[in-house]
């Protein structure tokens, strides 16, 4: 026993002394903006609702103070599909995590048996395969009982075991950034169907609106015409754009009903069972502050990037897996436990046996399989840092798009107002021309026209607006609190 503990001891000590292969993870040097507090044009307007430095709430989107949405968005959070297998998706990173640093430990394991045997009686050597048969003569049977336990220990003398439980590690907190980046969309596409479908509703009201009034219109000509005021073709004409009137309203309430069908799969609910009221899109929210936050901080809290960094530390660890190949690796084998042929010696104190050693194997020639190993490795980390640096890119770039978007969505939406108000002055002003006699119907049919147009674009930008605002929220990276990052660690 002094042997097996003497030779444990040597082993935890070269253990211990053993080095790790591979570089050492550095973040690459990431240049941001320098121009961040002007990626607006012409810099940051006065009515544009944006906090450049400050970081976004983990429950953003109460910032639109509506308690429908900010129900939709939780039902989403629990019962979206998406979002729950990419949480199944983790827990299968973590635990292939935790496993990855198995190949640390001794492994043990007990087995026993019993065998009859019998021996040739014309064989003068017993074999060198198969049962033990000791001194047994030719033609003899016996019995043989054993127990015992084997033992396998590679030890990680270069850090390959090492290196391969950080890699997976890594890829562990990959696919936790994986499921954020759904979270973060989920959230986004509900915001954003919520406000489509409230476009609509306010679209309906509109059209029903101008209908009511076309309508009175009509019967005024109607009674016109009939007292010979006015020709039948203004009636026709009415009754046209009437009827045109009528039509968008069924339209409009078919692609209601499709957008509704989308925030139901969105939130988890079978399509046809979300009841959501009618209500105009101008009665449903509030303009928020968008805090943008500064590049570092973007960096830190976009999921994609996380998720991209978490990968490129995840292939730089495979190089030092790769190269630790190159060298011997150290194994302690052994088996001990009890043997005989006889059942009431099985656990007498001379019935034991045990065999203990190191194993030393030192690769010579391989077919260049790890010179290919270990190029493979250092190409895909280059392909990483590749990827990582384009998703810094492209999240400047996402920030940047829509800050510009903001800020002219904004400028619309004020000449679209002016619009609204010249045309609805205008077509006071052509019926009144029309009932003196100065103008056709088709100057009254023209101003009704330009009066819906311009209402539905106010609606199409306000909701356009919004969409925006929750696009910049996604961009931005949305936002967490810090005790909810995950921290996977690998290993028992």
């Amino acid at each position: 026993m002094k042997e097996v503990k003497g030779a444990v001891v040597l082993m935890m000590a070269l253990l211990w002394l053993g080095c790790v292969m591979g570089p050492e993870y550095q973040q690459p040097d990431i240049h941001p903006p320098e121009n961040w507090n002007d990626m607006t044009l012409e810099g940051s307007s006065s009515y544009l609702p944006i906090t450049i430095g400050q970081v976004p709430e983990a429950d953003w989107w109460r910032t639109f103070a509506n308690d429908e949405l900010n129900e939709l968005i939780g039902q989403a959070l629990d019962r979206n599909h998406d979002l729950r297998k990419a949480g199944l998706r983790v827990l299968e990173a973590r635990a292939i995590a935790y496993g990855a640093g198995a190949g640390l430990y001794p492994n043990f394991s007990v087995d026993g048996g019993y065998s009859r045997t019998r021996r040739s009686e014309t064989i003068l050597v017993a074999p060198t395969s198969g049962a033990p048969q000791g001194f047994a003569p030719p033609g003899a049977n016996f019995d043989l009982w054993r127990a015992g336990i084997d033992l396998r220990w590679e030890l990680d003398l270069w850090g390959r075991i090492r290196r391969g439980q950080e890699a997976f590690a890594a890829e562990a907190v990959s696919s936790e950034m994986t499921r954020r980046a759904v979270m973060l969309s989920l959230i986004s596409q509900v915001g954003q169907t919520y406000f489509q479908l409230r476009e609509l509703d306010e679209q309906v009201e509109i059209a029903r609106r101008n209908l009511t009034l076309q309508q009175d219109a009509l019967s005024i000509i109607r009674t016109r015409a009939q007292a010979g005021l006015v020709s039948d073709l203004d009636v026709t004409r009415e009754e046209a754009l009437v009827a045109h009137t009528a039509s968008q309203i069924p339209e409009l309430r078919r692609q209601r009903a499709v957008v509704l069908h989308q925030l139901e799969v969105l939130v988890g609910a079978t399509p046809g069972t979300l009841v959501i009221a009618r209500k105009p899109l101008r009665d449903v929210v509030v303009q928020p502050v968008i805090p943008v936050g500064l590049p570092s901080e973007l960096l830190q809290r976009r999921p994609d990037i996380l998720e991209q960094e978490a990968r490129l530390k995840a292939a730089n660890a495979r190089i030092g897996e790769a190269r630790a190949y190159f060298f011997p690796s150290l194994s302690i084998t052994g088996n001990g436990g009890v043997q005989t042929s006889e059942f009431t010696q099985w656990f007498k104190w001379g019935s034991r046996n045990l065999t203990i050693g190191p194993s030393v194997t030192l690769p010579i020639f391989e077919g260049y399989i790890n010179m290919a190993r270990l190029e493979v490795a250092e190409t895909r980390y280059q392909q990483m840092l590749e990827e990582y640096q384009q998703t810094i890119l492209n999240a400047f770039r996402e920030v940047a798009d829509v800050l510009v978007a903001l800020q002219t969505r904004e400028e619309q939406l004020a000449s679209q107002r002016q619009q609204v108000s010249a045309a609805r002055a205008s077509r006071e002003l052509a019926d009144i021309r029309y009932h003196k006699g100065l103008v056709t119907y088709l100057e009254v049919l023209d101003a009704q026209r330009t009066l819906l147009a311009a209402e539905l674009g106010v609606v199409q930008t306000e909701r356009a607006r919004l969409t925006d605002m929750v696009a910049l929220f996604k961009a931005v990276g949305g936002g967490w609190e810090s005790d909810h990052l995950t921290h996977v660690t690998a290993g028992p």
